[in-house]
């Protein structure tokens, strides 16, 4: 490899620090209508120096059919957010719990530990069975190796972000490492195997 072509290459990934997945499961609509606004606001705090991609899906979903279940599950696995988003709070959400539950264990392809965002309740929804929902969601979340927070989703909550900023910071900062550390072994990498194959190339020559 060059040096032009080396500096070109550490130009570009310099300019973009790298990717940041975004998940989110939603149990009714006004719940998504929440995650939604989230996620937007999470691309927003990492700048364009990050490339965000989101995932959105029905709680339904999680009972589909087998590949549809499988893909949910690696979309899961490779988030670095995951959102949970619900309305109600007057039940427990059994099927969501259990579902939160197969995560445990999973392979991921994360890097660094994520986060995990409850979205709950409305501004008539307070009660029932938050306590143990927010137990629920800390389970799931130390059993993935992510943060987690959780938020009333009432309409104060969607007109800033600045409740979601320093978990954001805290997550960009320790993904940073990760993908530095990466970025460098790929281009050694590469400049050896080009190094290898100019190296070839000559003695085929003689």
């Amino acid at each position: 490899m060059n040096t032009e072509t080396t500096e070109t290459l550490v130009e570009s990934e310099t300019g973009m620090n790298g990717r940041l997945c975004l998940f989110s499961l939603y149990v009714d609509f006004a719940a998504a209508v929440r995650a939604r606004w989230v996620t937007s606001q999470i691309a927003k705090l990492a700048g364009e120096h990050w490339k965000a991609s989101s995932e959105m899906w029905n709680l339904d979903s999680v009972a589909a059919s087998e590949p549809i279940r499988k893909l949910i599950a690696q979309e899961e696995a490779a988030a670095d957010v995951l959102v949970i988003a619900m309305s109600s709070m007057e039940r427990r959400e059994l099927e969501l719990v259990q579902w939160l539950d197969s995560l445990a264990g999973g392979k991921t392809t994360r890097t660094a530990a994520g986060l995990f965002i409850g979205l709950l309740g409305d501004e008539s929804n307070r009660t029932g069975e938050l306590d143990w929902t927010v137990k629920q969601f800390l389970r799931c979340a130390q059993q993935t190796d992510r943060d987690f927070i959780w938020r009333w989703m009432e309409p104060e909550a969607m007109v800033a972000g600045d409740w979601l900023a320093d978990s954001v910071e805290s997550l960009l900062t320790r993904k940073q490492p990760a993908h530095d550390a990466a970025f460098l072994q790929e281009t050694v990498i590469g400049e050896a195997q080009n190094s290898n194959s100019h190296c070839r190339f000559i003695r085929s020559s003689i």
